[in-house]
C-alpha cells in the first residue's frame, strides 16, 4: 500500500496523519510565502462505480493467491437484486439484476480492497515528481490519501495541472467519474491566495478555484492554506454544546449519560486535538461551560468537588472526561 493512502492501515491513526501534513505545509507556505497549487479532488459515489473488472484486475497486479482470486471473483459473479414494490416483485424470480459495479461497505476485506483498487493512481502520482517540497533536498509530497478522499500537491498551476491530468486518465481507464461539484483548486503565490478562474482539463471538465473568502471541507476539517482554526474552533463548540443539551433533556439513566458524553460527545473535540491548538485556557473554560449547563440541568450541584466529576466509576465517580485531560494524553 502506498505511503500516502492512510486508509485501513495498520500503526496509523487514519485521518490525523493527513490533516498534520497539511497543516505543516500550510504552515511553512504562510511562514516562507512560498507559492503552492493544491486540488481537492472527491469520486462520484466511489464505493458503489468502482467496476468489478477492476477489483479483479487488481488482484492479479498485486499478486494475490489465485484461489482467492478464483473464490472472490466466484462471489462477486452471484452478486444481483430484484426490484420490488409495495412488496410485490416487479420482475420475474429468474431475472435478476446482475450487479457489476460497487463494492460492499462494513466488512474487514471490501475497504482494502478498495484502496488496493486506488493504489496504482498513488504509485502514478508519486513517479511523476511533481509534488511540493518542504524543504531542499527533501521528499515532495505530491498527494494525501483517505480512502477515496485525495489531496493533489504542486508548487506550480502547470505541475498541478500534469496531476489533475494524471489523475483524469486513470479514473476514465478504470470508469469512474470524478464528483466535480465536490471538488476545488486553490493557487497560493508568494503566500497569499491567487484569484483565477477555474481550470478546464482533457476529460473535459471544470473544476472551481477557491478564493481568499471561501473554504473546502476536506476529512472533516475547513481548509484554506491549511486548517481553518478559528471557524473549526466555534464550529466544533457549537456541535459539543449542541450534543451535551440534547444528551441532558434525554431520558437516559445516569450510567448511560455517561457512555454518552464519554462516546458521542467527547469524541466531537477529540478528533480535532493534535491538529487544532487549544490552549489550557480554553480547554478549562470549555470544562467550566460543561459544569455550568449541567448545573442548570440538575446532574451536577454546584458546590460538588469539581474532581469527583471526573473520577472513574469504579472510584465512586460518575466518570465523565475531561477534556484538559483528554487533550493532554492524546497530544503527548
Amino acid at each position: 500500500m502506498s505511503r500516502a493512502q492512510n486508509g485501513c492501515r495498520g500503526g496509523y491513526r487514519g485521518t490525523k496523519e493527513p490533516l498534520l501534513i497539511d497543516a505543516v505545509i500550510g504552515k511553512v507556505v504562510k511562514r516562507n510565502r512560498r507559492n503552492l497549487s493544491a486540488a481537492w479532488i472527491d469520486y462520484k459515489k466511489a464505493f458503489y462505480s468502482v467496476p468489478h473488472t477492476w477489483l479483479k484486475r487488481v488482484l492479479e497486479l498485486y499478486k494475490v493467491d489465485c484461489t482467492v482470486r478464483d473464490f472472490l471473483g466466484q462471489c462477486m459473479g452471484q452478486w444481483s437484486t430484484i426490484l420490488c414494490h409495495l412488496g410485490q416483485r416487479t420482475t420475474a424470480a429468474e431475472n435478476h439484476i446482475r450487479i457489476r459495479r460497487g463494492i460492499f461497505q462494513g466488512d474487514c476485506l471490501s475497504p482494502i480492497w478498495f484502496c488496493l483498487s486506488l493504489n496504482p493512481l498513488s504509485t502514478l502520482l508519486e513517479g511523476s515528481e511533481r509534488g511540493f517540497q518542504l524543504r531542499k533536498g527533501g521528499t515532495k509530497v505530491t498527494h494525501l490519501f483517505y480512502m477515496d478522499d485525495l489531496k493533489l500537491f504542486a508548487s506550480s498551476r502547470s505541475h498541478l495541472m500534469e496531476l489533475l491530468n494524471i489523475t483524469c486518465d486513470f479514473s476514465n481507464s478504470i470508469r469512474m467519474k470524478l464528483g466535480t461539484d465536490k471538488c476545488a483548486i486553490l493557487h497560493v503565490e508568494r503566500g497569499r491566495v491567487a484569484n483565477s478562474e477555474g481550470i478546464d482539463l482533457s476529460m473535459p471538465i471544470n473544476i472551481k478555484t477557491l478564493s481568499e473568502a471561501e473554504t473546502y471541507r476536506y476529512l472533516g476539517m475547513s481548509q484554506h492554506i491549511g486548517v481553518n482554526e478559528a471557524g473549526m474552533k466555534q464550529s466544533v463548540c457549537d456541535v459539543f454544546y449542541a450534543r451535551l443539551t440534547k444528551m441532558l433533556n434525554s431520558l437516559l439513566s445516569g450510567v448511560n449519560k455517561t457512555h454518552a458524553y464519554n462516546g458521542w460527545i467527547m469524541p466531537v473535540l477529540m478528533y480535532t486535538f493534535g491538529i487544532l491548538r487549544w490552549t489550557q485556557t480554553k480547554l478549562n473554560a470549555l470544562d467550566r461551560k460543561v459544569r455550568t449547563i449541567m448545573t442548570s440541568h440538575r446532574m451536577y450541584h454546584p458546590r460538588s468537588s469539581v474532581m469527583w466529576l471526573y473520577l472513574p466509576r469504579k472510584h465512586g465517580g460518575p466518570g465523565f472526561l475531561s477534556a484538559l485531560i483528554a487533550a493532554s494524553v492524546i497530544t503527548f
